[in-house]
């Protein structure tokens, strides 16, 4: 079967997770990925956004590409602040091509009954999308109705919703083949810093992050799982065999936390890797021993989430219980062992005050941290502290539906009610800025801080872009040529009938691809419904400017 991704922003693993499992399932996968280069997330400027959205990733091309890889099944992954222009797209696609769509990720998984009325989806998937991808895919091979697939809910032919139940986590993350990352590097989507997960899941519940929201959703499973120091080591080779990165990120919410995996992987990493690396603690994993194994292992940078400075916002809303004590001991460890520290702050939680932004700024001069990423506090739907702004009236209902509808992000959107939101948006642009000033200027920007919001606040809030991540945002500045061309041509190329050489160093356990022989064949008429419901066969309406695509393919 041939399935089509698509993705946009940033390399996404749970994608890059889906694409390698499916074709070593033996199906065809293709993706289409926007860079999103006028939808960065830190500035909302419409006519740039435009203006870079229609000469790389207009959705012409898109949906030109879609009609010539003619798939069987169309998969998109979304968190929430991509689900406006994921649907967007879907809509546009679902009026071309009758063929099933499908959607999965964070989004769809914490709000099913608002994202399925949306009917441009025949199904969403609740959860991890592996298995129940496969035997979608089994079904609809076979021309077997699917309704009863555990992890998805799926719209019937009569419009009836059937909402199935989840199936158990796998167990094993070592039973997943390695990330393939080669469709996303052909858009220029990869850099010189390999970006990774060991994990799924999270040891901690904090009441902002989704992670809590998706713990409570496995009760009598463990959804926290790690693999095991050889899987990641083999995995991490293999991808160098035919990427030349000079780093790695690790982006597990929490990396270091558990010491005897940590002890293994300083051993095997330093022996078979040895490139400096990135990861996330938190004040209460960055403890001297798990500090000393990461320092060894050849860590140079972490990142702590310190969220607040004030300990009545961390330990009343955010179950953060760290005292101003703890983060100042952690941030003096990772000190004390080389690594540089990136601070990472949050502004405009409910009951927040300007004296709770103060302690923010005045807890990071204790720190003494490199760099202070900001962002705002987003809503996230069904998070518990998103549940208790709408039931405190700091959230409107328009609001909240806003937010589930996709709209606005952590980098430029403030969504609650609060008395200070010109403070919030004040301390969360200025912080990344301040961090990196020389001290005997700080004194100006606290000045600047206690002045009315206006412009010289909106100027250091373009000026804060590069200081939220330097090392990233510069990484990602210098591929910005080769991303720009590297996508345009993809749009344009179809490359799907010769895979690439890499995937088989970077893929373990290939099945045989079950791939058609003709790329071109298209299906007859469909004379029913676009829904996914029935065993009919699913065939493509071609009208319009298919047509003309599709005959011009067949011709080359």
């Amino acid at each position: 079967m041939k399935v089509l991704f698509y993705y946009r922003g940033s390399e996404h693993f749970g994608v890059q997770a889906l694409i390698s499992y499916l074709e070593s399932k033996g199906h065809e996968v293709e993706l289409i990925y926007d860079p999103a280069l006028g939808d960065n997330g830190y500035l909302d400027i419409s006519f740039i956004n435009n203006f870079l959205n229609k000469i790389v990733c207009n959705d012409k091309l898109v949906i030109e590409k879609v009609v010539r890889f003619n798939p069987d099944l169309v998969a998109f992954s979304a968190i929430t602040n991509l689900y406006l222009p994921i649907t967007r797209l879907a809509k546009k696609i679902k009026k071309v091509l009758d063929i099933p769509i499908v959607i999965g990720g964070i989004h769809p998984t914490s709000i099913p009954e608002e994202v399925i009325k949306d009917e441009c989806y025949d199904a969403l998937c609740i959860g991890e999308g592996e298995e129940p991808l496969e035997e979608l895919l089994q079904r609809l091979e076979k021309k077997q109705s699917y309704t009863d697939v555990k992890n998805l809910w799926v719209r019937d032919a009569s419009g009836k919703i059937h909402k199935n139940n989840k199936r158990p986590i796998i167990s094993s993350l070592d039973t997943l083949p390695t990330a393939d990352k080669s469709l996303f590097e052909k858009y220029g989507a990869l850099t010189s810093q390999l970006n990774i997960m060991t994990t799924r899941g999270c040891p901690f519940e904090c009441t902002f992050c989704v992670n809590s929201f998706r713990n409570s959703l496995y009760t009598g499973e463990v959804y926290l799982r790690q693999r095991s120091v050889k899987n990641v080591i083999d995995g991490i080779t293999e991808l160098l065999k035919v990427h030349k990165f000079k780093s790695i990120r690790f982006h597990d919410d929490v990396f270091a936390f558990n010491v005897k995996w940590l002890r293994d992987f300083r051993d095997s990493y330093s022996k078979h890797v040895n490139l400096p690396f990135h990861c996330n603690v938190t004040p209460s994993t960055a403890k001297e021993e798990i500090l000393k194994l990461l320092s060894e292992a050849g860590c140079t940078k972490i990142s702590m989430g310190v969220q607040s400075g004030s300990e009545k916002i961390r330990t009343k809303l955010l179950h953060r219980k760290h005292t101003d004590e703890d983060i100042i001991a952690a941030a003096q460890r990772i000190k004390k062992y080389g690594m540089k520290l990136s601070a990472e702050y949050i502004f405009g939680f409910p009951e927040e005050t300007p004296e709770d932004m103060w302690k923010s700024l005045d807890l990071n001069d204790k720190l003494d941290a490199n760099y202070t990423p900001s962002f705002i506090f987003y809503p996230y739907p069904k998070t518990e502290l998103a549940e208790y702004c709408l039931k405190k009236g700091y959230l409107t209902e328009e609001n909240y539906k806003q937010v589930k509808q996709g709209h606005g992000s952590y980098h430029t959107t403030g969504w609650l009610t609060l008395p200070y939101i010109e403070d919030v948006y004040k301390f969360a642009k200025v912080l990344p800025v301040y961090t990196v000033t020389p001290k005997f200027l700080r004194p100006l920007f606290r000045k600047i801080l206690k002045l009315k919001y206006g412009f010289i606040h909106k100027f250091l809030a373009v000026i804060s872009i590069p200081m939220i991540d330097p090392q990233e945002f510069w990484v990602r500045l210098k591929e910005f040529p080769r991303a720009f061309f590297a996508t345009r041509r993809a749009l344009r190329v179809d490359d799907w009938m010769k895979k690439p050489k890499k995937n088989k160093n970077i893929v373990r356990n290939f099945t045989t691809l079950n791939v058609r022989q003709n790329r071109n064949e298209v299906a007859q008429p469909l004379t029913g419904t676009g829904n996914l419901n029935t065993a009919e066969p699913w065939k493509s309406k071609i009208t319009g400017f298919k047509n003309k695509l599709v005959n011009k393919s067949t011709k080359t």
